[in-house]
């Protein structure tokens, strides 16, 4: 296996490490469990953190893949990989941001864990951006898997 086959495929695990995080988190806050969800939320972050991090060290020491050898095809699939990535990550970061504003509101009230988090509307926002965020991650975790599955192929082929 090269260098750079063994990158995605590590990456590969990352994003299913943060599907599966994120599959936790959504099922625990719908049983109320609020501590459960902001941990596996924020576990999640800090896997796509890594990531963010170690893509630029890749860069520069194995270079980019050479998809001008990729079909038409597979090149479209990178690109909605690539989509669905930057809308987790934007979702991702945004429900963050909100949920940070609605802990913060449930501290000033009370301290208690079962104090209201705030406004309806702050709570529907990040709710929203939570689902589009999930979403991203499993579509980005199917495009991921076929384009992984490409480069070995590829790489079989050669």
């Amino acid at each position: 296996m090269n260098p750079s086959l063994a990158f995605w495929t590590a990456a590969l695990v990352n994003l299913f490490a943060v599907t599966a995080l994120t599959t936790i988190g959504v099922r625990a806050v719908r049983r109320g469990q609020l501590s459960k969800h902001r941990r596996c939320m924020k576990t999640a972050a800090v896997l796509v953190t890594c990531f963010l991090g170690a893509y630029p060290l890749k860069l520069l020491w194995l270079g980019r893949v050479p998809i001008s050898e990729w079909s038409g095809h597979a090149v479209a699939i990178l690109r909605i990989h690539e989509v669905c990535v930057f809308t987790m990550t934007g979702a991702g970061l945004i429900a963050l941001m909100l949920s940070r504003k609605l802990h913060r509101n449930r501290n000033r009230l009370i301290h208690l864990p079962d104090a209201p988090l705030g406004s309806r509307r702050a709570l529907q926002r990040h709710r929203m951006a939570g689902w589009t965020a999930a979403i991203g991650a499993g579509l980005a975790l199917l495009t991921a898997a076929i384009v992984l599955m490409g480069m070995y192929e590829r790489a079989a082929g050669s």
